[in-house]
């Protein structure tokens, strides 16, 4: 074999080599450079201390309303402690106040969660002396969309104090988080 291409084929077997190092290198580097941490536990619960007045408007002659937004606000204490801010949209019936809510929940450390679920229909608390309290409470899902990743579900309860025409004008309550996150 001419000296020329003896040459050649020694460079590219040396070239075939280091490729070979290399590849073998990022094999090894790899999984743990892509293998996010575990998910942990999450858990954090807390008091719906206020609601704003908001938009709600009549959907109709159909006896059910439109929460176009309102906010609850409160404070949560366990896996992560903040206060909150719930702005959220609903579809409910005035007698129940049962329906469909939707909203956005932001925490004062700047993260921010997805919030999807029921209001169950009214139920009334005997507190004694002749006197019902109303009492409704939520469920559903929840997940981060920015800041901490996770998901996970929520309940909620409030006991309200109703306007005239039966609308929610006080509110105060306890709010519940659990899953699994990463902070």
């Amino acid at each position: 074999m001419p000296k020329l291409i003896a040459g050649a084929v020694t460079r590219q077997s040396r070239m075939w080599r280091l490729v070979a190092v290399f590849a073998l290198v990022l094999a090894t580097l790899m999984p743990s450079l892509t293998l996010a941490a575990e998910p942990e536990p999450f858990g954090a619960a807390g008091q719906i201390t206020s609601i704003t007045v908001g938009a709600v408007k009549p959907a109709g002659n159909s006896g059910r309303f439109v929460v176009v937004e309102r906010q609850m606000s409160g404070a949560l204490q366990g896996s992560l402690d903040s206060s909150f801010t719930l702005s959220y949209k609903a579809n409910v019936e005035l007698a129940t106040q049962a329906g469909e809510l939707h909203g956005t929940m932001k925490l004062d450390n700047g993260d921010v969660l997805n919030v999807n679920g029921t209001v169950q229909p009214l139920q009334w608390q005997d507190i004694g002396f002749g006197q019902l309290l109303p009492v409704l409470t939520m469920s559903g899902h929840w997940n981060f969309t920015n800041g901490a990743q996770g998901q996970g579900n929520f309940t909620a309860w409030g006991v309200f104090i109703p306007t005239d025409d039966g609308h929610i004008a006080t509110l105060a309550g306890a709010f519940s988080l659990t899953g699994q996150w990463q902070p």
